[in-house]
């Protein structure tokens, strides 16, 4: 386990709760993109407001008409379905909500899942492109009853399968494919 991801996720333990692993990773291929409907507004940066407010009117005009949302060019492509191969279950179980969650997050590609005695929690970089300290926020916690089985897939580039207790199911992809072994061993044994 790596001690800079280590110690990211113990600044959001509980009191007397152990860590048991932190694995790098983003959704796995074929995980679709939740539907915008679904998603919060983006609350513009700081520097975006000020830079915003300092445009001539038609301008500001321009891109509150827009959406001025960095994810409408993503979301005006045609939504993936909820089932595919990356994901099964709809938008309100537990691998939807899970996607939702991040979405919403609007953090880095690559998030850190965490497993604890406890529970499960992911947690995600928003800090600026131009900070190099990362800012970690949690987006998504469930108890450790809620995940009934972490797989790695042998031979799919780090593709572990999490599936939940209502029988849905989600891929992610560990940023390091060998840690994903590991990471999957690692939560299977305190089960």
């Amino acid at each position: 386990m790596n001690q800079d991801r280590r110690r990211q996720a113990e600044d959001f333990l509980q009191p007397d709760e152990q860590l048991i692993a932190v694995c790098a990773c983003e959704p796995g291929p074929g995980v679709p993109s939740p539907p915008e409907d679904l998603l919060a507004p983006q609350e513009p940066a700081a520097l975006g407001r000020r830079i915003e407010e300092k445009l001539p009117r038609p301008l500001q005009q321009f891109f509150k008409a827009r959406g001025h949302d960095p994810r409408r060019d993503e979301a005006e492509r045609v939504p993936a379905p909820a089932d595919g191969k990356g994901m099964e279950g709809g938008w309100q179980s537990a691998a939807g909500r899970f996607l939702v969650d991040r979405a919403n997050a609007h953090g880095a590609r690559t998030d850190l899942l965490v497993v604890t005695d406890r529970r499960w929690f992911a947690l995600t970089d928003v800090s600026p492109l131009w900070q190099s300290t990362p800012v970690m926020k949690q987006y998504w916690e469930v108890p450790r009853s809620a995940v009934t089985a972490v797989r790695a897939a042998p031979g799919l580039q780090g593709r572990m399968d999490i599936e939940f207790a209502d029988f849905s199911w989600v891929a992610v992809a560990a940023a390091t494919p060998a840690e994903a072994p590991a990471f999957a061993a690692a939560a299977a044994r305190y089960r």
